[in-house]
């Protein structure tokens, strides 16, 4: 029987400072009943050190082009991946070597479409950044079966392909195989009191536009009433995450205005 394949694909713009690390993680997976496809790196424009980096891997194919930000990035990555699945990996992350191994069970099955994982939180300098255990969610902590991934195309965020899992086809594990970095240079911001939250509503409304035009002509996956309701969903859940930034730039004012004051 043949073992599923997988294509590891790096995103990165800027990010000289981890690439290398995301890159040598992709390409120490541990080996298991699975075929490593490619390590494939989209890089978005970068004109920091970033392609000087690469020359010191071999078996990576480079993809570049001129910069576009996350979504076209993203969306580039999947049409470019050839494996069965499809793993994203943000170049200021790096996958743990048992990944891949961890996840080969499931990738036989042909029922499933998406599978989530829990990640390790680190600082910029790779300590550790919260304790405890993260469920994930986020780019690098996500497998899509590659047919599904292209279904969903054109994509803004990865959040839509959490639909998949939405509706019924996705498995999400308790192992930490990722580690996730904060750090001063991520592309959003969660400091600023509603500025995250105002992204969020963004990414749902997209999510919840995207569905809708799916409805139209649906995937094998999904019925034009799954999709019309899981729009609807999303469309709540965007207008919430805006009246919660709201709430935060309301609050973080009244503060501050107390704190002056008081001054």
């Amino acid at each position: 029987m043949r073992l599923p394949t997988v294509s590891i694909v790096i995103l990165n713009h800027n990010y000289e400072r981890y690439v290398g690390e995301a890159v040598a993680s992709a390409l120490a997976q541990e080996p298991d009943e699975y075929e490593l496809a490619e390590v494939v790196i989209v890089d978005d424009g970068s004109t920091d050190a970033s392609p000087a980096l690469y020359e010191e891997f071999r078996n990576v194919r480079i993809v570049n082009q001129r910069h576009q930000g996350f979504a076209a990035t993203l969306t580039r990555a999947v049409r470019e991946a050839s494996g069965d699945w499809f793993a994203p990996l943000d170049a200021d992350d790096s996958f743990v070597p048992s990944k891949l191994r961890t996840v080969a069970p499931h990738l036989r099955d042909p029922d499933l479409l998406f599978i989530q994982h829990a990640e390790h939180v680190i600082d910029a300098d790779g300590r550790a950044f919260a304790e405890g255990s993260h469920p994930g969610g986020s780019t690098s902590t996500l497998l899509v079966r590659t047919s599904a991934a292209r279904d969903l195309l054109p994509v803004t965020n990865e959040l839509l392909f959490h639909v998949l899992a939405d509706l019924g086809h996705g498995v999400r594990l308790p192992d930490l195989l990722t580690r996730y970095r904060v750090h001063a240079e991520s592309m959003t911001d969660r400091r600023t009191p509603g500025v995250f939250s105002k992204y969020l509503a963004g990414v749902y409304e997209d999510v919840a536009t995207r569905l809708t035009d799916l409805a139209a002509q649906p995937p094998r996956w999904a019925t034009p009433d799954q999709l019309l309701g899981l729009s609807r969903s999303y469309r709540l859940q965007a207008d919430q995450k805006r009246r919660l930034a709201a709430t935060q730039r309301r609050t973080a004012r009244t503060d501050h205005t107390r704190t002056e004051a008081s001054a």
